[in-house]
């Protein structure tokens, strides 16, 4: 057989060479290919000839000594002639199923593929056709399937019938699924972390040289910080949270939730301690680090029997983690400040992104905090996908009542961001997007930054805050004489504004937009300062597009103390 040009392995990212051996079967295989399948209907009112992309395929591996076989499921759905796909894959234990892919069959084709999965879960699914060529990473995310081929498919099937190395195949994808980390690995892995050799002060130095004379306990604290995991990942499934399902695509299954033990942790800590002098908090970064009560209360009481509570510690937490026995022993370890993810003060709003938290459960807990002198740190989101003008405001003015004790901070978001990997992203289409060219070549890259609410006002709401936030925010920090900007400082600001236009949608003093598709031309404004920390973001901002006056929202001297 003469050589066959060598092509791009694209899995791998270099050329193969020459294929050879394609002869040389290891084992006969039992193979079919299933053509696109239109739907029952479609079958029925389309004309339909026999598909020739995959009996060639088929035919081809005869040739070569396999035994393999083709379904057209639209002929099967007009002439109801000889057992159905479900039958045919119970009656052979077929080695591989090969599945052509069309744009336009793709949700019938997937169905199928699910059902060869179920009826033969140890044969090998490869996928190919136009639809697969061009959308391989959704194929390989959200089917079965192992293998795309990318190009025609005759000598990659071959080749993988054949049994050969995945590397020596071209023009193929592959999936390659993968274990997760056993509890004795996860510990081996994290415990590896070269922490005595790790550079803080090197990062320290930045921010100390950065502020200069202007710098205070807090700031000092927060600069000084060593961040610190202990689980693989979250479980709890919040809607906007990509954690809970950030290994499965990997592991195409459940990955088990696995931690440090409490005293790996202790024994991570002190070699932090030891390495690192000017350390003065601990920020245990889990998405949830007190979602165990019970393994928490043990690792703040080992905590004061090492005597390492002269270090500080905040962590991430929930609402319903915290009660009066967990949050007593938090300030015994000297946990000093709680990242919590309250979100909202709309009950219907925490339903929506599934907090599992019930609203009338958060003020006894922001109070037990304040009693133990353990300041929250409150995650807000202002709008999501199914928000209503009202659960915007309610959660407003009851964030703005709380931070005007200093006690407790916020940090605001205007919108839920539709990240990869989450329910929201799966679920909603609109999103503010924008597009920027990538520098040096001939591509561009679109990128989203939140969720449109579909609700009229509460979108209005989030077009009008993004287009003025900057200049808001600007004429805040230089009317309050701010030094140290950062989300917790900027937050009332950022509700000040959002509550002056939601008065102005109330008192229907602007016109109301509709729901559109068309991209956004500007970026999300998350910065938040003129300062000399934030003057690039500012100047950008303000300078980059032309604003007219009435866009231009000035601060209007209102005052909150905070810390």
């Amino acid at each position: 057989m003469k050589d066959i040009k060598h092509q791009k392995n694209v899995l791998f990212g270099k050329s193969v060479g020459k294929i050879e051996k394609l002869d040389t079967k290891l084992n006969k295989k039992k193979i079919l290919f299933v053509s696109p399948f239109s739907g029952k209907f479609a079958a029925l009112s389309q004309f339909h000839a026999p598909p020739l992309g995959v009996m060639r395929v088929a035919s081809y591996l005869n040739k070569k000594g396999h035994e393999a076989d083709y379904f057209d499921p639209n002929l099967h759905a007009c002439n109801q002639k000889g057992p159905d796909l479900e039958q045919i894959l119970k009656n052979t234990d077929w080695d591989i199923i090969g599945f052509s892919l069309l744009d336009e069959t793709l949700l019938e084709d997937i169905k199928n593929i699910y059902l060869a999965k179920k009826i033969r879960p140890n044969a090998l699914l490869v996928a190919g056709g136009v639809e697969a060529q061009f959308n391989y990473q959704q194929i390989l995310d959200k089917t079965p399937c192992k293998i795309v081929i990318l190009g025609e498919g005759e000598i990659p099937m071959l080749m993988i019938a054949n049994g050969h190395n995945y590397n020596e195949i071209p023009g193929i994808v592959v999936k390659n699924p993968a274990k997760a980390l056993s509890q004795e690995l996860f510990n081996e892995a994290t415990d590896s972390i070269p922490w005595e050799k790790i550079n803080y002060e090197d990062y320290w130095a930045v921010y100390h040289e950065m502020y200069g004379d202007e710098w205070n306990k807090e700031i000092e604290d927060a600069v000084n910080t060593i961040r610190v995991f202990s689980r693989n990942r979250c479980p709890i499934g919040c809607k906007y949270c990509s954690s809970t399902f950030q290994l499965t695509l990997a592991t195409e299954g459940k990955v088990p939730v696995v931690s440090q033990t409490e005293e790996s942790l202790i024994h991570v800590i002190k070699r932090i301690k030891d390495a690192h002098k000017n350390v003065k908090m601990i920020y245990l970064t889990d998405d949830d680090f007190i979602i165990n009560k019970r393994s928490v209360i043990r690792f703040c009481k080992l905590i004061v029997e090492n005597k390492l509570n002269d270090l500080k510690y905040m962590a991430f937490s929930r609402i319903t983690d915290l009660n009066e026995e967990v949050i007593y022993w938090l300030k015994k370890a000297n946990f000093v400040k709680l990242n919590i993810g309250v979100e909202s003060f709309s009950e219907r709003v925490l339903k929506e992104v599934g907090k599992r938290c019930p609203v009338e459960e958060i003020d006894p807990v922001l109070k037990l905090l304040k009693k133990h002198n353990i300041r929250p740190f409150m995650n807000i989101i202002l709008t999501t996908p199914e928000t209503k003008i009202e659960d915007v405001e309610v959660t407003v003015d009851k964030t703005l009542e709380y931070i005007k004790d200093p006690f407790y901070m916020a940090g605001i978001i205007i919108g839920i961001q539709p990240l990869k990997g989450t329910i929201f992203y799966e679920e909603y289409t609109n999103f503010k997007s924008y597009i920027t060219d990538i520098e040096g070549t001939n591509f561009k890259i679109r990128r989203d930054d939140y969720i449109w609410a579909t609700d009229p006002k509460v979108r209005k709401l989030q077009k009008m805050y993004l287009d003025t936030q900057a200049d808001f925010i600007k004429n805040y920090i230089q009317e309050n004489n701010i030094k140290h900007p950062n989300q917790a400082v900027l937050a009332p600001a950022h509700l000040i504004l959002v509550k002056q236009i939601i008065e102005e949608i109330k008192n229907d003093t602007i016109n109301l937009v509709k729901s559109s598709d068309k991209k956004s031309q500007e970026g999300a404004g998350r910065n938040y300062a003129n300062s000399p920390l934030y003057n690039a973001y500012i100047d950008g901002q303000s300078t980059s597009k032309k604003r007219s006056q009435n866009t231009v929202r000035k601060f209007k001297g209102i005052k909150i103390t905070t810390a």
